[in-house]
């Protein structure tokens, strides 16, 4: 069975009736064609009228006038045998009854979709999806419902050509109403491609066939369509002669310094490779880690600093301005627990001046003096 061609009602279709689409009616547990038109399968048969009025269908994008406005409906005229209606609270905002008119009033036109298309063809319609809008501006042209699908063309080719073409905003409602909106001149021509599609749908080619219509029309008034007017005609490319050129004389006071290469390799080391065996490697003799206390002890002597009594000292600015804080006291002025003996308090000891550092053979800072206090223990809580 040919995928394309023209059927009458009743023909039969299929014998699947899991393939009936729009346009067929299933008898017998087979699928009859329903109308004259064009039969077109994606996955299930469907046939397209080739004339009729608009069948509204679930999720389709149509434009209507407002014919009726009661106090929580409003009823559209959909370009269809039956009227739609869209309730109030199909609106975005809540609209209280006396302010229906202030939304949508007598003759509005508006762009809608359809919810949901029950057995007894009662229509409703929804404002709240992104798409819908309420159309000011512009013109409306009405075709045949069967020509809407070559209006748009395979990809939308024929709807983009023609917005390309005029500069023109263009929608194409499924019930037949086209909604267009730019200069007066361009839409003037874009209703006069409209109408050509519409008188030659099944001419092969048409495409390209209104794309010439439309660049005649524009010509005859002297002017170019838009997508021309918008390509810049390609500037030729400049020819240069490497020998006519000139090169750039160096100025007599600048003196030209050669640059180094630069090379990312690694040089070569001359240095001999030793290799040793995991045997020689264990024999070398290991290092013996030395405990906290031994490094203190080491650190002590080899640096001749005063060991601090308390927990912190206070730096100055130099080492004769370093002083113990006065917290702590020196263990002569404690008493014994329980005693009548009052604690004096001691006068604050002041750190003297290593010999090091008076000689000047000191290598630590002269203006800072760190005095750490002695390790108690060797565990890290401690220190």
């Amino acid at each position: 069975m040919d995928k394309k061609r023209i059927v009458i009602p009743g023909e039969l279709l299929s014998d699947d009736p899991a393939m009936s689409g729009s346009g067929t009616y299933i008898s017998g547990g087979k699928v009859y064609a329903s109308v004259c038109g064009l039969l077109a399968q994606k996955g299930k048969f469907s046939v397209h009228p080739l004339s009729g009025p608009y069948m509204p269908k679930k999720n389709d994008l149509i434009i209507g006038y407002v014919t009726v406005v009661t106090s929580s409906n409003w009823i559209f005229d959909i370009n269809c045998p039956y009227e739609g209606l869209l309730h109030v609270t199909e609106y975005p905002e809540r609209v209280p009854a006396e302010e229906m008119t202030k939304h949508f009033n007598l003759g509005d036109t508006v762009l809608l979709k359809v919810t949901d298309v029950n057995s007894e063809m009662k229509i409703e319609l929804t404002y709240k999806d992104p798409v819908c809008k309420k159309l000011t501006r512009g013109r409306l042209f009405e075709v045949l419902y069967s020509k809407v699908s070559r209006i748009i063309g395979r990809s939308g080719a024929m709807i983009s050509m023609l917005k390309a073409k005029t500069g023109c905003d263009v929608f194409v409602g499924g019930n037949g109403r086209i909604w267009m909106n730019g200069d007066s001149f361009d839409m003037d021509i874009l209703m006069k491609a409209l109408k050509k599609i519409e008188a030659d749908a099944r001419l092969p080619g048409l495409t390209d066939l209104t794309a010439a219509f439309i660049n005649e029309q524009y010509e005859s008034a002297g002017r170019k369509a838009h997508d021309a007017a918008k390509q810049k005609p390609a500037e030729p490319k400049k020819q240069t002669d490497l020998k006519s050129e000139t090169k750039l004389e160096a100025r007599p006071d600048t003196k030209s310094v050669p640059r180094k290469k630069r090379t990312d390799a690694v040089p070569a080391s001359n240095a001999p490779v030793i290799e040793s065996s995991d045997a020689e490697l264990r024999s070398l003799p290991r290092i013996k880690r030395k405990s906290a206390a031994e490094f203190e002890k080491e650190s002590e002597k080899e640096s001749g600093l005063i060991p601090a009594v308390g927990k912190y000292v206070v730096v100055g600015h130099s080492v004769e301005d370093a002083a113990v804080g006065s917290d702590f006291l020196p263990n002569e002025s404690t008493a014994p627990a329980g005693s009548d003996v009052k604690k004096k308090p001691a006068a604050r000891p002041r750190l003297t001046q290593p010999e090091a550092c008076k000689q000047g053979n000191c290598t630590c800072f002269k203006s800072i003096f760190f005095i750490h206090p002695p390790v108690r223990g060797s565990s890290k809580s401690d220190r």
